[in-house]
């Protein structure tokens, strides 16, 4: 578990700092083993073997072949170790090259700037709409307030009910309806052919045209309130209506109460016959319950008439001119709303793009100054390995000359080569300078510091214009409330 947690630590930091490079060139380095390759190249073997016999004569120039042998192998790990220096050193060079602050610091300085354009650019393409729904806003007053000038009306608001108050008064008179309506089907049903479900349909009926009627009756009455005297009467007849209504509804349910049980023919005219009992001023109101279903019935019909009463404002009309003007107005709040939303997004938007520049700049020096680090380190690493690659030569030639002449016959020296050291290819070592690289960071750092010097002020110009942009609206919005 802990060499997985490890893993993933040592992955994001290569991420992050591209440190990844440096552990793949390290391991990507041949392996230069003395020991190995002196065994692989059977130095001291071939040196007794060739010791023996007199190999090389002492006029010989030229090195053997095994001394050939260990100068090719070690040269190609040699060569091999350059190579991979040389790419290491490019694969660092790049990414030291690849930061460049330039376009964090010019961007991060014209934000400011920026942002009034984009905020100017808001309102700019918002004006049309805005002014077109103030110029509605105000027509849709000066109605409202002539209104009020002609009819008397005080500088209040009209009820503007919801859906859920209409909601509520609908499920209401359903619930009556039903009601009275089961309420008289059982009685109903004795005295006709069709039965209960007869007597169902017939209370039903009644128990509608009780509601509808002093429902629109309590609408109308509405118009008692007006200032025309006219639609003053035919409010207070409309109300004086809708009570006498529900009264005669209650009366003929009492009737119908009263004559259905004494029905023995149910092909009798059951309305005849309470039309005639109605007719001789015979009282209904034998028991409670004709009394109890009477009273019932009123009370429901009075309940629909309020509720057609209150349904709306109680003066005619004013809730429909109101209402226009509220919706004018509100449309007006919401594209203010609109464009404050706006503004306050491109402001986030910008403050958080100054912050994240100047972020990301802090994050490039760090990885700058890293990755000179890692320069270091490669110089050093890649000194190392091509320093051992050439002892590693001078010490296998060494071991195959000395193992060589012990073995020799007395008669037979040494060539006088032997005494010389082996001379290598020279090669261009890869330049692991810094100093291009410091100039640079230098460069880099300056502007970073411009950036965190105007980093707050650019904010504060920011929140500034927002304030500036946001005032803009305050008036636009007080015409409307005026």
């Amino acid at each position: 578990m802990m060499s997985f947690f490890k893993k993933i630590l040592v992955h994001m930091k290569a991420f992050l700092f591209g440190d990844g490079s440096q552990a793949e060139a390290e391991g990507a380095f041949p392996e230069i083993n003395s020991d190995k390759l002196k065994a692989q190249l059977l130095v001291v073997e071939n040196a007794h073997k060739e010791g023996a016999l007199g190999i090389p004569n002492a006029n010989n120039i030229q090195p053997t072949g095994t001394e050939l042998d260990i100068q090719g192998k070690v040269g190609n790990l040699r060569a091999a170790t350059f190579r991979i220096g040389e790419r290491w050193l490019k694969q660092i060079q790049a990414r030291l090259d690849g930061i460049d602050l330039t376009l964090q610091s010019n961007q991060t300085i014209q934000l400011g700037d920026e942002f009034i354009r984009k905020a100017d650019s808001i309102l700019s393409n918002a004006d049309g709409e805005l002014q077109e729904e103030i110029r509605i806003s105000k027509s849709r007053k000066a109605i409202l307030e002539k209104f009020r000038a002609d009819n008397q009306l005080p500088d209040t608001p009209a009820v503007l009910p919801g859906w859920m108050d209409h909601t509520f008064k609908i499920c209401l008179l359903v619930i009556f309806c039903c009601v009275e309506s089961a309420l008289n089907a059982n009685f109903f049903a004795s005295g006709m052919a069709g039965g209960f479900l007869g007597g169902l349909v017939m209370a039903l009926t009644i128990a509608v045209l009780n509601l509808i009627v002093t429902f629109f009756a309590g609408r109308l009455c509405t118009n008692k309130n007006h200032v025309n005297g006219a639609r003053s009467f035919l409010g207070w007849f409309a109300g004086v209506t809708g009570v006498a209504w529900t009264l005669l509804v209650g009366i003929v349910v009492a009737y119908f109460r009263f004559v259905m049980p004494k029905i023995d023919d149910e092909a009798a005219n059951q309305l005849q016959l309470v039309v005639n009992s109605m007719r001789s001023l015979v009282s209904p109101f034998s028991d409670v319950e004709s009394i109890m279903l009477c009273a019932i019935t009123v009370i429901f019909g009075l309940v629909a008439l309020r509720h057609g009463y209150a349904w709306s404002d109680r003066y005619p009309g004013y809730c429909k001119v109101y209402g226009d003007y509220v919706e004018a107005q509100q449309r007006v709040i919401e594209i203010i709303a609109r464009i404050r939303e706006d503004l306050e997004r491109e402001k986030k938007h910008t403050l958080s793009q100054i912050d994240a520049n100047v972020q990301k700049a802090t994050e490039a020096i760090k990885i700058f100054r890293y990755n000179m680090g890692e320069k270091e380190v490669a110089k050093k690493t890649v000194i190392e390995r091509l320093v051992l690659a050439d002892k590693t030569i001078q010490s296998l030639t060494q071991t195959y000359r000395y193992a060589n002449q012990m073995v020799r016959p007395a008669d037979k020296p040494y060539p006088d080569y032997f005494n010389n050291p082996i001379e290598l290819d020279n090669q261009d070592f890869p330049d692991f300078g810094l100093e291009r690289d410091e100039d640079r960071l230098k460069v880099q750092q300056k502007m970073l510091d411009e950036m965190l010097e105007i980093h707050q002020p650019t904010r504060a110009n920011v929140q500034s214009s927002f304030v500036a942009k946001f005032n803009q609206l305050l008036p636009l919005e007080a015409q409307i409330q005026e």
